[in-house]
């Protein structure tokens, strides 16, 4: 003990982990970087800042698409704000994870903390449609970075065996199966709390005040969140065998090209389907030069991005090896395709409750509130069942039939539907999102042992934040090319065409239109909402079917040693994988 208390006090560079050094984690008290109790607290508020910040953001921006969206009469570019996001964060989260070891956790956070905070910012006053969507970029190349800071920071002050309490760790299935996962880790709460509080809080405000102040109200949040991490991540941290390498060593580690390449491909494909779906006119078909040259680069981009990943590094962003085998093929297939399912149903549903039931900012967001809460059940639930038997394979095929009943319950939305639909039936797939990926992680983990968990992690990652992307912008590409065909057949007559195109750019402007012409723009939201929601009862099949190809390890057998140092997952740029939300940023 008196040896690892030296360790502790020793001086190091504050660029490295602290997990090597210790006992057991069992045996280990929570604070484990020796802080002030004051100074751990509030360090650890600081995390959970982090975490709330993020999960209020992403909801508060899908609850007000309609309203945004339509303010700039920019409603078919509305996808574009959940895109942008996320492709930002696509490619900057595996970056973070080595600058937290080049130029320390304080630095990697703060830069976060700013740049997350000068997106909001300029979200708050774009003055259009197209420099908002810049500003959401910006805000998730921030977004991106607290996700991983805040874990790295939480690694490193909290052992294994309490990592539990402070953000739910599904390698705790693994490694202290003494450990009671029924305790729903601080930190997911506080991610849970600002996604079930983002949604109804911004549509409380947008209603009131207009949807530029859910921006502006998150401002003191990121000042408080700066001046904690400002004076408060300073502990030290013994060295590791990563403090004998140079910044320069450490940064010729990140696949920068692979982050680049996976962003160029990804948006040229995206970009494609918005130019030809968001046209209110015929001007750009298939074959035109820009269309044609969009697919052309990114079908290169994807081959010299297969080339650099198999090829040309040693670290790479997706991590090839591992898709030659059964279970993280399986995993990553079924990760793909339920994040395209939880992004893509999290920005349909408010456009369906905007568009075609015309209800308020406030009512929508009310309606995000249970779906949290049910996932944190969920999340203790499934962590106990795994603690006790030690089987995961069909826990998983049953949250999937869970998400595939949920998935069809939505469908039978109409627009005359009863309240108390719009309010169940949403709810009912919310156990899957949680339960599926959490239970994915584990399988993974379980077949690649210990020394594959980094990459078994960032496999998930990619199949994650890929999904994200391509559900928020199909979603969108599905909706406005269902308009663009079904509004004509229900709109005919003198100024038909300028109030289509007003329509399309405009879910708010339903309501300047007389009673047969609201009624026939409602009914073309709900069949190309409806045509969304059936796409993803599709892809509910495919993730549960995919599940089904996961070879279960029987998790009792597993030795109880540690795991390496969660310093190597950091480092490929992965946000916690545990907790009940992987799939809602």
């Amino acid at each position: 003990m008196a040896e690892n208390q030296r360790a502790i006090d020793a001086r190091a560079t504050e660029a490295t982990p602290l997990l090597q050094n210790g006992k057991d984690g069992q045996n280990q008290h929570y604070n484990l970087a020796g802080l002030s109790q004051t100074t751990f607290w509030i360090l650890c508020l600081s995390m959970w800042i982090a975490a709330f910040l993020v999960a209020f953001d992403g909801t508060v921006v899908a609850a007000l698409i309609g309203p945004i969206s339509s303010s700039f009469n920019a409603t078919n570019e509305a996808s574009w704000l959940g895109t942008s996001y996320l492709l930002a964060v696509c490619c900057v989260s595996p970056i973070y994870g080595r600058l937290c070891n080049v130029i320390g956790r304080q630095a990697s956070m703060l830069i976060a903390v700013v740049v997350f905070a000068i997106g909001n910012i300029l979200c708050a006053v774009a003055p259009t449609m197209n420099i908002l969507i810049a500003a959401r970029f910006i805000a998730g190349l921030g977004g991106g970075g607290l996700q991983v800071t805040s874990s790295t920071i939480t690694s490193d002050i909290v052992p294994l065996s309490y990592r539990g309490l402070f953000q739910v760790s599904v390698l705790c299935c693994l490694t202290v199966p003494r450990l009671i996962l029924s305790l729903q880790g601080y930190a997911n709460i506080t991610f849970g709390i600002g996604t079930g509080l983002g949604a109804p809080i911004g549509g409380f405000v947008n209603d009131w005040l207009g949807w530029r102040w859910a921006f502006w109200l998150q401002a003191p949040t990121f000042v408080v969140a700066f001046i904690a991490v400002f004076f408060f991540v300073r502990y030290d941290v013994p060295s590791s065998k990563r403090a004998t390498q140079t910044p320069l060593e450490m940064l010729k580690r990140i696949d920068f090209a692979g982050c680049l390449l996976l962003f160029g491909w990804l948006g040229c494909a995206i970009l494609v389907l918005s130019m030809k779906t968001e046209a209110t006119d015929d001007s750009l078909s298939w074959t035109s030069p820009r269309i044609l040259g969009l697919i052309i680069t990114s079908v290169i981009l994807f081959l010299v991005f297969l080339v650099v990943e198999f090829k040309l590094v040693k670290e790479p962003v997706l991590p090839i090896d591992l898709l030659g085998r059964r279970t993280p093929i399986a995993c990553f297939v079924n990760n793909f395709f339920i994040s395209i399912v939880i992004f893509g149903t999290l920005y349909t549903v408010p456009l369906y409750f905007s568009a075609v039931l015309q209800m308020s900012s406030t009512e929508t967001g009310l309606r995000f509130m249970p779906a949290p809460l049910i996932g944190i059940c969920t999340s203790i639930g499934v962590g106990y069942l795994v603690k006790v038997y030690g089987k995961y394979k069909w826990l998983c095929f049953l949250g999937g039939l869970d998400g595939i009943l949920g998935a069809f319950l939505i469908t039978l939305w109409r627009i005359d539907s009863p309240n108390w639909q719009t309010w169940t039936f949403w709810q009912v797939s919310a156990p899957s999102g949680s339960a599926v990926t959490t239970l994915t992680v584990v399988a993974l983990i379980a077949d690649v042992g210990r020394e594959g968990i980094a990459m078994a992690t960032s496999l998930s990652y990619v199949a994650r934040m890929t999904g994200q992307v391509v559900g928020v912008s199909m979603s969108g590409a599905v909706i406005q090319t269902v308009l663009a065909r079904d509004l004509p057949r229900r709109i005919t007559g003198p100024g038909s065409i300028e109030i289509i195109s007003s329509i399309r750019k405009s879910s708010a402007a339903i309501k300047e239109l007389s009673t047969d012409l609201q009624f026939a723009a409602r009914m073309s939201y709900q069949k190309a909402t409806h045509t969304v929601f059936v796409i993803q009862v599709v892809m509910c099949v495919l993730y549960t079917l995919a599940g089904l190809g996961i070879e279960e390890v029987d998790m009792k057998a597993i030795n109880e040693t540690a795991p390496p140092s969660r310093d190597e997952e950091a480092e490929q740029g992965l946000p916690s994988s545990d907790g009940p939300f992987n799939g809602r940023q």
